[in-house]
């Protein structure tokens, strides 16, 4: 309204309504830790989830900033963040929940070398801390990634029969485009090319110098030929030596 002009009811049934909700949200993260009010706020958890957290973190100060990034990725994208957030902090209560620390160095090599991004690393991570061979599964797992063009997605996917203790199948699809599997094929196909060029270079090459060879005859067959004719030339010389002494005989007659 302009100024001077009273609010219709409306108007100030909406003011209220925002101070309301403003006092509400004070109250409902009255004494949480900033860090925890902030992270409820963005996954929406509800009142119980987050002063759950909060009391949990209190008793977690010194790993307390890995512990919130853990959850930060943790919980992102989950269907139900509040229930997902529950069985984290039981975790954290048995001494199971590992936090960033679930990125150990064969993990974080695994993510690297199939372009993982860091939400699904650390979920994998936190799974292959409860199956039984782990080295095993990302063998496993591998196959599946280096086909798809999409790794960190298809690795969310998989994470559901690994928490469930199934075991991990060989793949039954064609590598897509894109994918790891796909530019090693397409390298190879490339490799073979190039070493097939080289090759039938490297042969007319061979067949003009054979060629050139025939015909003029090597250095070294020329070597071999070279004591025959010294003996002929020889035994040419002896002939017409003795040819002209029987003329010189005939002469003196």
């Amino acid at each position: 309204p302009a100024p001077g002009m009273p609010m219709d009811s409306e108007a100030l049934a909406q003011m209220r309504f925002q101070q309301v909700a403003a006092e509400y949200e004070q109250m409902k993260h009255a004494g949480i830790a900033p860090e925890v009010a902030e992270l409820a706020e963005y996954h929406g958890l509800d009142d119980r989830a987050a002063r759950a957290l909060d009391e949990e973190m209190k008793k977690r100060k010194t790993t307390f900033e890995a512990d919130m990034q853990a959850l930060w990725v943790g919980l992102e994208g989950a269907k139900n963040p509040s229930g997902l957030l529950m069985i984290k902090l039981k975790d954290m209560r048995m001494g199971q929940f590992r936090g960033m620390s679930a990125l150990n160095g064969k993990v974080q090599e695994f993510a690297k070398k199939y372009r993982l991004d860091t939400q699904a690393a650390v979920k994998l991570g936190e799974v292959l801390d409860k199956r039984e061979d782990p080295d095993g599964d990302m063998t496993k797992i591998g196959k599946h990634l280096e086909r798809s063009n999409k790794p960190s997605s298809l690795m969310m996917m998989l994470l559901r029969d690994l928490r469930e203790g199934k075991p991990v199948r060989d793949p039954e699809f064609a590598a897509a485009v894109g994918s790891k599997f796909h530019e090693k094929e397409l390298d190879k196909t490339v490799r073979r090319s190039r070493s097939r060029g080289r090759g039938s270079g490297g042969g007319g090459g061979g067949a003009k110098e054979g060629g050139r060879d025939r015909g003029r005859g090597s250095p070294k067959r020329e070597r071999e030929r070279s004591p025959g004719r010294e003996r002929r030339d020889r035994s040419r010389d002896r002939r017409d030596r003795s040819k002209e002494k029987e003329k010189d005989g005939d002469r003196s007659k």
